[in-house]
């Protein structure tokens, strides 16, 4: 026997059920020429499992001792992050475009300035909130002192000295 269902007026006011497999946001970043740009995007649960699998830290705790110890690498992470993330570019080397790749990723991440690569991470951050809530209040406190220390850069370059 085939069991018939009518539509009701009453299901005809409910919202359209979302699609929530589809996860996707994309962003530019844009460096200070307002033209070049690196495309990153927003991680989906996929991503985030990969990127944290990639920068695990193990904790080792020593019996005897007591002590514990943490092996902390910045750089990996960052690196891992930005290459978990980043999709296209429009970047060009010697005045050629460079199509992106992970291979040409990597070298731009060995050769490009520091705070472009810092400025990345942050805007990388930004679009993806639960990185910001693995950072401890010790992490915290050293961006902190590192924004101090920037401002004071910059006070001291614009007044010329």
């Amino acid at each position: 026997m085939t069991q018939m269902i009518s539509s009701s007026p009453m299901t005809d006011d409910l919202p359209a059920q979302e699609d929530y497999f589809g996860f996707s946001e994309t962003h530019r970043f844009y460096f200070p020429d307002k033209v070049t740009f690196i495309e990153f995007k927003s991680m989906n649960e996929g991503d985030k499992a990969k990127f944290q699998k990639m920068t695990q830290k193990d904790l080792v705790l020593e019996r005897q001792s007591g002590n514990a110890r943490m092996k902390v690498d910045p750089a990996t992470e960052r690196h891992e992050l930005i290459r978990t993330c980043v999709v296209d570019w429009n970047l060009t080397r010697g005045g050629a475009p460079v199509k992106f790749s992970d291979v040409q990723l990597r070298d731009f991440l060995k050769l490009a300035n520091p705070k472009l690569v810092e400025d990345l991470e942050k805007e990388i951050r930004k679009h993806n909130p639960w990185l910001l809530q693995d950072m401890t209040v010790e992490d915290i406190d050293r961006e902190i002192e590192n924004l101090r220390e920037m401002r004071k850069v910059a006070e001291e370059r614009e007044r010329g000295e």
